[in-house]
């Protein structure tokens, strides 16, 4: 967190660099404790043709896995209107947070074997099961039907691409890794805008199944795209003796799990807008019919702008300190939709939070390789921090749906915005951990 944090893959983001940038060829690099070797800071291109195809191939894996997530609540808003009217609002959540949870979690598992060099396999597997899934979905008509294909096949297709999103710019970038992930992360806020709408346009026109099968297309392409852009850094051998699953060291790197606890916490609240914003828009009467439609594609527009402007902020505040401020933000954002009373009350909440959502979505990795002193340990440590988010992922909305059931939507937005700002403290308590209480520390 601070300046003095060990250097590997993510140096210090402030610091311009005084090398001469050798070519994505040259990988000088460290005995390699894994087959993506550990890449020495002064070996990274941090430029290039080839570095920025990095970004190109991770925009794409973005806006197929974080993308698809962030337009559920499309998905939601039509079911309970349409092939699932008969369930609740927390039975057609499960389908999302399980999807969610199974793209979180697998990171678990992806990690070590990223580690270990099989990244085309990942790859390829994900991008199968992402558009196979998809297409599968098209056919479904029941609630179980929705589960196995939209829940499990896509979330474990972007369980295996999740990681490598976030990974490859690591090995390509250093002072310019903030801006290169906050590039490649706006590809989740581009999908969030372009499949919601996509959906309920071709959804009134040639009806839902068509309208997925569309979804399959556009996922298919991007996934080619990402196959034939990203490259990870080095030979990449496959390494023979199996890696943990289980960094054990980060268990004493109280940074570091201050950083994960309070992303846990936060990941609890942080989906309810996504989720229930087009069916509130549509229940509620504050939004006309045809603009509730779009709210959830507005929210996801302003985070593609909020996953790149904040980032030059951050390299002169530190990116924790300012994560900390995103949280915060996020969490105060959410208690004002209690009093959004009109229709402009509600696109201001809306546009602010996704702009705040973006933010925090694109520091997360930065974060995370600054607090992995051990370059070899980066997928590990990425796989650990996921897999705990993921259980955020699968019992956050449907918390706040059955809140939702019980009382009202306002209680669902304090839930959230209570979560928020408590996993924004948190994590300021992990900067503390780490610099103390030095408010003038960039961190």
């Amino acid at each position: 967190m601070s300046d003095k944090t060990p250097q590997h893959l993510a140096m210090n983001i402030t610091k311009e660099p005084t090398e001469t940038p050798s070519s994505p060829e040259d990988t000088t690099s460290t005995p390699p404790s894994s087959g993506n070797p550990v890449v020495a800071p002064s070996s990274i291109p941090n430029q290039g043709l080839r570095a920025w195809m990095q970004v190109v191939g991770s925009f794409c894996l973005y806006f197929n896995t974080w993308g698809l997530i962030s337009s559920y609540g499309t998905f939601q808003a039509i079911y309970e209107t349409g092939p699932l009217k008969g369930h609740s609002h927390f039975q057609i959540s499960v389908i999302g947070s399980l999807q969610s949870f199974l793209m979180v979690f697998l990171g678990l598992v992806t990690g070590p074997i990223y580690d270990a060099g099989y990244f085309h396999y990942l790859l390829g597997i994900g991008s199968v099961f992402i558009v196979v899934g998809t297409v599968i979905q098209s056919f479904c008509t029941q609630l179980w039907h929705y589960m196995l294909a939209q829940g499990v096949l896509i979330g474990l297709g972007a369980g295996c691409l999740i990681l490598l999103s976030v990974a490859t710019t690591s090995m390509w970038f250093t002072t310019k890794l903030p801006l290169a992930n906050g590039i490649a992360a706006s590809g989740s806020g581009l999908g969030g805008v372009l499949l919601p709408i996509m959906v309920r346009q071709l959804h009134a026109q040639v009806g839902l199944a068509w309208a997925i099968r569309s979804v399959a297309l556009v996922c298919l392409v991007l996934l080619a795209v990402a196959n034939a852009c990203l490259r990870p850094r080095g030979p990449g051998a496959v390494r023979k003796t199996p890696r943990s699953l289980i960094d054990a060291t980060a268990f004493k790197d109280w940074p570091y799990i201050f950083f994960v606890l309070g992303c846990v916490v936060t990941f609890l609240g942080m989906y309810t807008p996504f989720v229930y914003i087009q069916s509130y828009s549509l229940e509620g009467g504050v939004i006309s019919s045809h603009l509730s439609l779009y709210m959830l594609a507005i929210l996801n527009s302003s985070s593609i702008f909020g996953r790149i402007l904040p980032i030059f902020l951050a390299q002169n505040l530190g990116p924790v300190n300012m994560i900390v401020l995103t949280g915060t933000a996020l969490g105060i954002t959410s208690l004002c939709l209690v009093t959004a009373s009109t229709t402009s009350r509600v696109l201001a909440a809306i546009v602010v939070y996704g702009f705040f959502t973006g933010t925090f979505f694109a520091l997360q990795p930065t974060i995370v390789v600054r607090l992995t002193s051990d370059a070899g340990k980066i997928g590990t440590r990425f796989g650990m921090a996921f897999s705990v988010f993921a259980i955020a992922l699968l019992f956050g909305p449907p918390i706040a749906g059955a809140l939702r059931d019980k009382f009202s939507y306002n209680i669902a937005w304090i839930w959230a915005g209570a979560a928020l700002l408590v996993g924004a403290a948190t994590i300021a308590a992990g900067r503390v951990a780490k610099v103390g209480w030095q408010l003038q520390q960039r961190c």
